[in-house]
């Protein structure tokens, strides 16, 4: 049973077997990050971004999350959205997750 998990600082991280991979939204195609860099944004994620550049913490009404057995995908409803895929796919691999995402890149 793992009882906690460290980030590695990599964009391809093993967990139990399983290849997790992180990629950040940038325009209109997904880009590999590390886990530190996603665990970053996701994190901000949960504020909403507008009080956030007035430097005000509230929480965030638009944001969303998805899950699917390809991946797990998350947005603050603005300009930021993640994904962590599962079994070392790329996000055009995840077929379900390719509406909710912005489409195919």
């Amino acid at each position: 049973m793992t009882r906690h998990l460290a980030l590695v600082g990599a964009h391809r991280v093993i967990v139990k077997g399983l290849a997790l991979r992180f990629f950040l939204r940038d325009g209109d195609a997904w880009e590999p990050t590390t886990d530190v860099d996603f665990q970053h944004a996701y994190e901000l994620s949960l504020f909403d971004p507008d009080a956030l550049g007035k430097d005000v913490l509230c929480p965030n009404a638009r944001r969303v999350e998805y899950t699917t057995d390809e991946a797990w995908f998350w947005s603050d409803g603005a300009s930021a959205a993640g994904m962590c895929t599962f079994d070392d796919r790329e996000p055009t691999e995840c077929a379900a997750m390719a509406l909710l995402a912005g489409g195919p890149s």
